[in-house]
């Protein structure tokens, strides 16, 4: 019996051995592994540059890697500021013809800006506009007039090349500024702005009824840059 005990012992402790000796390799595995996983973690965050190129220097974090979003810049396509007189002029052109105030403001600019530089009346231009187009930029004639101020390009080659580009006349800067000097062409030559009207007009008719119908037009334009936009009657 006492042998049986001691057989039954020996057993026990060999069992007990085996089972502590397995309960430690399990959790020295489980510690092992969560060693490994922080560390691959903290490795990854650290990540340099140079270890991904082949560079030793840990010098540039993975963070840098990503390039900051620059905005970007909208070009300033703001037209010149309108006179005084002009933004009169706009309030006026908006309620007589219709046409949106905000769409005026750069043709009425363009109206400004080559006015001044060739040397034309400004409002002169605007009231031609009003008479040939009622400031449609796209208008086309049946004759082939193109654009703000009813251009016809193939009697101004040495003005604007459209064999380039077929619809540079419908551009509204581009129109305005051959129109004027067209205009100012024609002022030089026959030394008149109502004879000059009526050349642009192709018309030669001595009564000059195209020329009377564009300077009325203008004269509503400054009384309405006087009045504040308001004209009695009209």
């Amino acid at each position: 019996f006492a042998t049986r005990i001691a057989k039954y012992a020996r057993h026990a402790a060999s069992f007990m051995l085996h089972f502590a000796h397995g309960g430690l390799l399990v959790a020295g595995l489980i510690v092992t592994l969560f060693i490994a996983s922080r560390i691959a973690n903290h490795g990854v965050q650290g990540l340099s540059v140079g270890s991904l190129i082949g560079n030793s220097s840990p010098s540039v974090a993975v963070e840098e890697l990503v390039p900051e979003v620059e905005p970007v810049a909208v070009a300033d396509s703001t037209p010149a500021k309108l006179s005084p007189d002009l933004q009169r002029v706009k309030g006026y052109i908006a309620k007589r013809y219709q046409v949106s105030a905000v769409a005026l403001e750069p043709l009425l600019a363009a109206a400004q800006q080559t006015g001044r530089s060739v040397g034309v009346d400004p409002l002169l231009l605007v009231a031609v506009m009003a008479i040939e187009s009622r400031f449609n930029p796209f208008a086309e004639s049946p004759m082939g007039a193109q654009g703000l101020m009813q251009v016809i390009p193939k009697w101004h080659p040495d003005k604007v090349d459209v064999k380039s580009d077929k619809g540079a006349m419908f551009n509204p800067d581009t129109n305005i500024r051959v129109g004027a000097l067209v205009l100012k062409e024609y002022i030089q030559s026959t030394g008149s702005v109502e004879r000059a009207l009526q050349q642009y007009n192709g018309s030669s008719d001595p009564a000059t009824p195209y020329a009377n119908k564009v300077m009325a037009v203008k004269a509503q334009l400054s009384q309405a840059a006087r009045s504040g936009g308001r004209i009695v009657g009209v």
